[in-house]
């Protein structure tokens, strides 16, 4: 009976978690670029050119209830436990942390464009590269910032809060590790919600999980996820399955096993 109740405890949390981060992507994400086309353009027709301003302000909007959140259950946590509610103790090996944001991007770069040659041609793929292509279309200098941050700041910050942090501490207090590690990729894999993303963003939220676990650092899984995010805007990385591209993200793989091996022998 016990086994039952923190298996639904453990539904209910993800499921919460996932509605919460949903209502508050589609309210941010349909109102400000409608604001925006309507004061800049004065045709709401134009808003799917602002929707990365959109993703922007959700990001603000989370940052901001995570630190009430954060703040609050910190002090159960100190009070119940003895200890924080988000570890983070002092980063020791930075290399180390950057090398595993290399492997991560060597291995989604591999492992999407092989996804773009199965799904080839089909209306799920279309449909998925269309919305990456409005959120990431930059159209002057102002969208191209905007984009930098919300990529190489805004996400690696807030969605470490929220997956590595609180849904991987509320989870970790119900169930075992190895279950907490693989539902926080499994929810890190269907929030991004699209072909090209989910299925990549499900194996590196394994390694940020696993990366915050050893290092008892919600610091180090960001450091992780920013260079993940950073060397994807890189354009020399649109290689595709050339013999250069190949190459490239091999040895980018080859650099994030050795210091995930590294990171496993220090920590």
């Amino acid at each position: 009976m016990e086994k039952f109740k923190k298996s639904i405890k453990t539904i209910f949390i993800m499921i919460s978690f996932l509605l919460v981060n949903v209502i508050i992507d589609v309210i941010t994400g349909a109102s400000i670029p409608g604001i925006i086309a309507q004061i800049k353009d004065g045709d709401l027709l134009k808003a799917s050119s602002y929707v990365i301003y959109g993703v922007l302000f959700g990001q603000l909007v989370k940052l901001t209830i995570l630190y009430f959140y954060i703040s609050k259950r910190d002090k159960t946590f100190r009070t119940k436990y003895d200890r924080r509610y988000i570890t983070d103790e002092k980063i020791t090996a930075p290399l180390t942390l950057v090398g595993i944001g290399l492997g991560t991007i060597g291995f989604g770069q591999l492992f999407t464009n092989l996804i773009i040659k199965a799904f080839a041609g089909t209306e799920i793929l279309k449909s998925s590269m269309d919305l990456l292509q409005n959120v990431f279309n930059a159209k002057g200098l102002v969208d191209g910032i905007a984009i930098l941050i919300v990529t190489v700041i805004g996400a690696p910050l807030v969605e470490e809060l929220l997956f590595r942090g609180v849904l991987f501490e509320e989870l970790r207090k119900e169930i075992s590790l190895k279950v907490t590690i693989f539902l926080t990729a499994l929810v890190f894999g269907i929030y991004h919600f699209n072909i090209l993303q989910s299925s990549n963003a499900f194996f590196l939220g394994l390694v940020l999980a696993y990366v915050y676990y050893k290092t008892r650092s919600i610091k180090a899984s960001i450091i992780v996820h920013a260079t993940n995010n950073m060397i994807a805007m890189i354009p020399f990385l649109d290689q595709g399955l050339s013999p250069i591209g190949i190459c490239i993200y091999t040895v980018f793989l080859i650099i994030g096993i050795y210091s995930l091996i590294t990171l496993r022998q220090k920590a």
